[in-house]
């Protein structure tokens, strides 16, 4: 139980650090965003599509959609067993060096796996660790995208193939 309670707290934690880095307002932006849709075709199914961010994720056997929030920014979560993944919306402003520090910093006592290039992984100092994984991806010229994974350490290897299949299906 206690495992849960660390692992919802930390997901809870991200996201508001997420929401909360970007200072930007958007106005006029709760109508689009209202216009959310979770599309089925027989050409081109979605398993997430948001028109006003521009974000779509093809349909994937291996994920779930959770839910989305909106702020000044988007945050997705999306589920496979253990396995979350939150992506969300930051100015095209920030760097990826910015967001590092902010979430390095934010996340406590941690251990930096690899740091290179627009990823970032660290797992958390606890007894039933929890490893996070963090993409940085150019999106559009006003918005990119921060794709986190966090799953227990003891099962990273076994979600390797999901996070490398969520990633591909990210548009």
């Amino acid at each position: 139980m206690t495992k849960k309670w660390h692992f919802a707290f930390i997901l809870f934690f991200i996201t508001t650090l997420l929401v909360g880095c970007n200072g930007e307002t958007e106005s006029d932006n709760s109508a689009e965003v209202n216009q959310k849709e979770n599309v089925e075709s027989e050409e081109n199914e979605l398993l997430y599509v948001n028109e006003a961010y521009g974000i779509s994720i093809a349909q994937n056997a291996d994920w779930t959609f959770e839910s989305e929030v909106v702020s000044a920014n988007l945050n997705v979560v999306l589920s496979h067993n253990k396995l979350e993944a939150i992506i969300s919306t930051v100015s095209a402003d920030r760097t990826f060096e910015e967001i590092k520090q902010e979430l390095k910093s934010g996340a406590g006592d941690v251990e930096v796996i690899s740091e290179e290039g627009h990823t970032l992984s660290y797992k958390s100092k606890l007894k039933n660790a929890v490893r996070t994984d963090v993409y940085f991806k150019e999106h559009n010229d006003s918005k990119n995208l921060i794709i986190i994974f966090m799953s227990p350490n003891s099962e990273y290897e076994q979600a390797k193939p999901n996070i490398k299949s969520l990633l591909n299906h990210i548009n």
